[in-house]
């Protein structure tokens, strides 16, 4: 091991609201699929102990569904015929115990360990043998997106996806931010060292969010500032249930699954005041969500979208996507993508402060050891395309 490598600065602890964060390199959440009846196993527990053993200070945990009638669709228990598949819960005397197994080992490895929180939204789709008009879809005003959207989907998801009069009732919303509260003290119980809330990429959150989505003219919509609400209460609601000394970190993105050249925001002043009244409410991490770090957000500027909340936010930032591999574009999240060595660029961008921490996702699935790879200069393992299949946890 050398005495000094290029990455030393992110090897150094940091300390956020009295927790100490043993460095500055967060696992991403994965999908892994691979808790059936929405319980971890002992291979998951495995799965984020080796990780933490090679050296990432901070584990986010895959996406874990909160306690609600529109969070499960094909993202249901049995996630497949052999029946070793299924996405984690956190509710559940059983999930619980099995989440508790998971933390106890990222422990022993040295390690702290947040759950990613999310609700699909108006990304729910059928389960094995279930029709669209069989389920339940949360959506802030029943509607998918822009027309074109709309009109590339099948009729009967269309039909499903595009229904104002299916918009969230009141109590609707109100018991999806208990279910997320719920969830988070379900999770302090059981050991975990902080919350991630998932507010991008098209759930429900980021549902909210959008004008695209969120045509509500009451108090959960309005312009940009107002759309804010939903993600207000739910902070403030899960800050309640978890008490001050636990940290919550929040996801965003300019993209969504459904449309990767969307805008959360179209100017850096929308930004701030989207992110701002996050903040005010109990954020104390905002993860800025890009499919690669080089990837600009407001023309004339070569920031990124972490660069950008960093400057604008006084909240430490993780930057999000791109790091260790590279993919076009367009290109699907399941295409196995291009190994690389970007990790002085990644530097680079730490050191002109254009990040606080880096969230490592594909790279850290397909190699526990990356890290120490990177710090001892040794090279990276090629891809391996098996790692990017559902119940896999190597």
């Amino acid at each position: 091991m050398p005495s000094s490598s290029r990455i030393d600065a992110l090897l150094k602890p940091v300390k956020i609201r009295g927790v100490e964060l043993p460095n500055r390199v967060i696992m991403s959440p994965m999908t892994r699929g691979a808790s059936p009846n929405g319980v971890p196993t002992p291979a998951v527990a495995a799965y984020y102990r080796r990780r933490a053993e090679g050296g990432v200070g901070t584990i986010f945990t895959e996406s874990v569904f909160v306690e609600d009638k529109g969070t499960m669709g094909k993202f249901d228990l049995e996630g497949g015929d052999d029946r070793q598949t299924g996405w984690p819960l956190m509710f559940t005397d059983a999930a619980l115990e099995g989440w508790r197994h998971v933390v106890d080992e990222v422990h022993a490895a040295g390690g702290l360990i947040f759950p990613q929180l999310m609700h699909l939204g108006i990304q729910r789709t059928p389960a094995r043998g279930q029709a669209w008009s069989d389920i339940h879809i949360s959506s802030p005003s029943g509607i998918f997106g822009t027309p074109d959207q709309i009109a590339a989907l099948k009729e009967d998801a269309a039909k499903a996806l595009n229904c104002p009069e299916k918009s969230m009732t009141e109590a609707e919303i109100l018991a999806v931010i208990d279910a997320f509260a719920c969830a988070a003290a379900n999770a302090k119980a059981v050991g975990f060292d902080g919350i991630a809330l998932h507010g991008g990429h098209g759930y429900l959150i980021d549902n909210f969010l959008r004008e695209e989505t969120n045509r509500r003219t009451d108090r959960w919509g309005g312009d940009h500032v107002g759309r804010t609400r939903f993600a207000v209460e739910l902070v403030r609601a899960v800050r309640k249930a978890i008490g001050d000394e636990m940290l919550i970190s929040f996801r965003f993105s300019q993209w969504t699954h459904h449309d990767l050249d969307a805008q959360l925001s179209k100017t850096p002043e929308q930004l701030k005041q989207i992110l701002e009244p996050i903040a005010e409410a109990g954020v104390d991490i905002f993860e800025a969500s890009a499919r690669d770090f080089r990837d600009t957000v407001y023309e004339g500027s070569p920031l990124n979208i972490s660069g950008w909340t960093r400057k604008l936010i006084n909240k430490p930032v993780v930057m999000v996507g791109g790091t260790g591999v590279r993919r076009d574009r367009y290109e699907s999240a399941l295409t196995p993508p291009q190994v690389v060595d970007n990790v002085d660029e990644v530097m680079e961008r730490y050191v002109a402060g254009e990040f606080d921490l880096l969230a490592i996702g594909r790279a850290l699935l397909n190699d526990p050891d990356w890290l120490q790879r990177a710090r001892t200069g040794e090279p990276f393992l090629p891809f391996n395309p098996a790692c990017l299949k559902i119940g896999y946890v190597e």
